[in-house]
């Protein structure tokens, strides 16, 4: 028989929401312990799932997400900017001298973007996307592995306390997927905290994370 606590704990540890309103005691044992059993199709009694569940620790495990929660509430600021590609590059050595380059192509006195981040065996560019073209003929063709336009960026301007405190992301991240949005790419450079997102899905995003940033009153 497969170990039933360890299976009902790790469901509930990767579903945070359910997590969530099972702390403030707003699920029913039972209904929930019916849901795991289908779910995960185990081959037990409804009676363990129900006192897996009553021994699963869910306030010590939400502390962490209601400290991050409150704190994201505090955010200084939020905005959106849309119209931006990435371009996905092999790392190699030629790349590696033809970046520098970017620069001049750009006129931050203007506000046009660059994010530039950086893997083992990519880098990725963001720029806007009428600098597009120019930024694809840098370099040669052979080096570009894959390009990708209409995406958004939303900014947070973090609260001084975000950058050292726990499951930030996670709540951010969290409350973006249960809202059908997918985060393109992520990246912070302090105060700001950056997520990549479809233009599609840019209006949504920020209407979620809005509500979020001001569930305890913050006034950015």
């Amino acid at each position: 028989m497969k170990n039933t606590v360890g299976i009902v704990w790790k469901f509930l540890d990767s579903n945070p929401c359910i997590k969530q309103e099972l702390s403030r005691g707003l699920i029913n044992a039972r209904a929930l312990a019916k849901y795991i059993l289908k779910q995960e199709k185990l081959d037990t009694s409804l009676d363990a799932i129900i006192s897996a569940i009553r021994r699963y620790e869910v306030g010590k495990k939400d502390d962490v997400f209601n400290i991050a929660a409150k704190l994201i509430g505090q955010t200084v600021n939020l905005s959106t900017r849309s119209g931006l590609a990435e371009i996905s590059l092999i790392k190699d050595e030629e790349v590696q001298h033809l970046l520098p380059e970017l620069f001049s192509l750009i006129e931050y006195v203007r506000g046009e973007v660059l994010r530039v981040m950086q893997a083992n065996e990519s880098i990725r560019v963001l720029v806007d996307e009428k600098n597009l073209e120019g930024v694809m003929e840098l370099f040669p063709k052979g080096k570009i592995l894959k390009v990708e336009t209409q995406i958004a960026e939303i900014n947070m301007n973090m609260h001084p306390k975000m950058q050292t405190t726990h499951g930030i992301l996670a709540v951010i991240a969290n409350e973006l997927a249960i809202n059908n949005i997918n985060i393109i790419e992520m990246m912070s450079c302090f105060p700001e905290m950056l997520f990549f997102v479809k233009e599609k899905d840019v209006l949504k995003a920020h209407q979620v994370l809005y509500h979020l940033c001001h569930l305890n009153g913050s006034s950015g």
